[in-house]
This record gives structure tokens, C-alpha cells and sequence, in this order.
């Protein structure tokens, strides 16, 4: 079994322009947590929608963790097999990697994204135990925000 990776995207704007984050961004008026996700995936890392199955892992929501204001992050996630899934910054991101698990310690994280990393990586290993062995080397997190 591979080492576990996440995708990570730099960000192209903002705050915290130049370091690296989970892909992800806001919710667009009437538009479903589920669709603003697999759109923010797509949009940022051109990853296409129908090779992954994202799954809801938690919310995060501590005042001050964006200083635009207050925000509400829903966070996505799955397990993908170790294939030549094509990913390729796009949007926001100026450049999208996959990072080695135990290479994060020593990664500069945007906002919160170190305890949303924690969190997700948690719930798709519990995930990854129901799913055959290729599939648990590659992890997918992606953030939908809500803003008031």
C-alpha cells in the first residue's frame, strides 16, 4: 500500500495567496453543499466529477479562521485508487499537487485547513477500510464556505 497523499491547490489570490490549500470556495446562491463542492473540485483542480464519489466529513466554523469575515466551511472528501486521476490548477489555483501525508507537518496550510486535513483524513480512513486496497492510497478534500 502507497503512502497516503491529499490534493492540495496554491492559492492564485487573497489572503493567504501563495500557500497551499484544500480546493474549495463559496456557495453560490441557491445552489446545493453537494453541487458547490463537486463545482469547486472541478473548477479548481479540473478533477471530473464523475470519477469521484465525495462524501460529506464535517464543518468547521471557529470565529476567525477567514479574514474576510465570518465563514462556515462544510468539507467533502474521497478515496480514489492510485490511477492517473488528471488533475491541473485552474480558477483560484495557481498550481495543484498531491502532498504526502507525512509531509503536511512542514507545509504552510491557508486558514484552518491543517484541522480540516486532520478531520478528513480521520473519516476517509474509516472510509477506505470498506473499500478494496487499491483505493486507499490518494484522498480528495474539498471545502464548500458559507458566508451570512
Amino acid at each position: 500500500s502507497l503512502a497516503p497523499q491529499f490534493l492540495l491547490i496554491r492559492r492564485k489570490t487573497p489572503p493567504f495567496q501563495g500557500q497551499w490549500a484544500l480546493p474549495g470556495g463559496f456557495v453560490d446562491e441557491n445552489e446545493s453543499l453537494d453541487v458547490a463542492a463537486v463545482r469547486e473540485l472541478e473548477e479548481e483542480t479540473c478533477v471530473d466529477p464523475k470519477a469521484v464519489q465525495l462524501h460529506q466529513l464535517g464543518a468547521f466554523g471557529d470565529p476567525g479562521r477567514d479574514p474576510r469575515g465570518w465563514t462556515v466551511t462544510v468539507a467533502y472528501g474521497c478515496v480514489i485508487p492510485h490511477t492517473g486521476l488528471r488533475v491541473e490548477a485552474a480558477d483560484d489555483a495557481s498550481e495543484v499537487a498531491w502532498v504526502l501525508l507525512k509531509d503536511l507537518p512542514s507545509t504552510e496550510l491557508a486558514f484552518d485547513h491543517r484541522k480540516v486535513l486532520a478531520k478528513s483524513f480521520e473519516r476517509l480512513a474509516e472510509l477506505s477500510k470498506q473499500l478494496p486496497s487499491d483505493f486507499t492510497s490518494k484522498l480528495i478534500s474539498t471545502a464548500t464556505s458559507l458566508k451570512p
